[in-house]
């Protein structure tokens, strides 16, 4: 496997433990049983990318670097944050929107630098952004 090949599984992993942790956090504050299985949906999509990638790089003998410390921290407060003063569905969708959305884009631009990437890891990547898209496709209907 390919120093591009590697860098971009090494990318959707990041990503999908970074929507590990962000669903796990938003969880909680999410009433609304709907909006609760949708993230719950969204919660295995990623455990499972997160394995199956992490199988992938093992076998390439590439060890996966899970996100930091710092980046949990972070990422938990801003979490809190938003979520201080209001937890409406319509929120929670929002907030998960948002933090799909910066996925995809740092995924795409992963995508656009690992030009020489095996082709069956750019279709890897390429359908983990369309299920990444079809998950804000059903957070959309709760901002009605």
């Amino acid at each position: 496997m390919n120093k591009d090949s590697k860098e971009l599984l090494s990318g959707i992993y990041k990503l999908s433990k970074t929507g590990i942790e962000a669903t796990k956090t938003v969880l909680p504050k999410t009433k609304g049983e709907e909006l609760r299985h949708e993230l719950q949906e969204q919660l295995c999509d990623y455990v499972t990318a997160s394995a199956e990638t992490e199988q992938e790089m093992i076998s390439s003998g590439t060890l996966p670097k899970d996100i930091s410390l710092i980046e949990k921290a972070v990422m938990w407060g801003s979490i809190q944050l938003h979520t201080l003063s209001e937890v409406s569905p319509e929120h929670i969708a929002e907030i998960m929107i948002n933090g799909t959305t910066m996925g995809i884009v740092d995924l795409a631009k992963h995508i656009g630098s690992c030009k020489n990437a095996d082709n069956n890891i750019i279709e890897y990547a390429e359908r983990f952004i369309r299920n990444e898209e079809h998950h804000i496709e059903n957070l959309k209907a709760f901002l009605y």
